[in-house]
């Protein structure tokens, strides 16, 4: 079968071996039968038939449906890791920003598709797989120290506990982009695009208002609510 999503190896700088080649085989068509079938109308057992390889080893390197997607949320955030690496170290906070916003949805869209079907299972409080569940928490804290870098390593950077409360909220932010994004309908996500223009343009106009005690206080509280969920 031919894999339609691209694979990690196209970002490796190390060659990969048989067996990770054998793993990123098995996630694409896993992938590529959710947003075929779904993901309840796709069985282990209909991946390994379409991967050519045995359901035993399928179960070697997946043991339930559920690793599929937290190995594809763990392949995403490694690229969002090595996005955030190549922004420009004197950019304004708001241009890197959207930038690794729009850097990301890139990324995403080949799986555009998937991401839709497994948007149920993601939002299952009590799935092994969901976005703010406990065996996610990991990846949830790399996504977190990625906006940290961002806006650590702004030309207008922040500091301090405001640093750690903006990037919480662009966290969340990100996360609802993402739904956004996945419900835009517009011809080559016009929409979304026109939101994150809209979004930095908002960001370089009233940064200045972070210095005001009284907002970062807001911001802080605002923080303080969404952490247990984020981190």
């Amino acid at each position: 079968m031919t894999d339609t999503a691209p694979t990690k190896e196209a970002y490796s700088r190390e060659e990969p071996s048989k067996g990770e080649r054998t793993r990123e085989h098995i996630l694409n068509t896993a992938l590529t039968l959710f947003a075929q079938k779904g993901y309840s109308g796709t069985t282990l057992r209909d991946i390994a038939k379409s991967a050519d390889v045995s359901l035993g080893l399928a179960y070697r390197y997946f043991a339930s449906k559920e690793e599929f997607v937290i190995a594809l949320y763990d392949r995403l955030i490694a690229d969002l890791e090595d996005e955030v690496a190549q922004l420009p170290a004197q950019g304004k906070l708001a241009d890197r920003v959207e930038q690794i916003m729009r850097a990301d949805l890139k990324r995403c869209a080949p799986y555009r598709d998937a991401f839709a079907a497994l948007a149920g299972v993601g939002l299952l409080p009590d799935s092994e797989a969901a976005v703010l569940g406990k065996q996610t928490a990991p990846i949830r804290e790399r996504v977190w120290r990625v906006f940290y870098l961002v806006v650590t390593g702004a030309s207008d950077r922040l500091t301090g506990k405001v640093a750690e409360d903006v990037a919480t909220l662009l966290y969340a932010a990100h996360l609802l982009l993402i739904l956004f994004w996945l419900q835009d309908r517009t011809d080559s996500q016009k929409a979304t695009s026109e939101l994150l223009t809209l979004a930095g343009d908002v960001l370089a106009r009233y940064r200045f208002l972070l210095r005001i005690p009284q907002v970062a206080q807001t911001l802080s509280r605002f923080a303080a609510i969404l952490t247990p969920l984020l981190r």
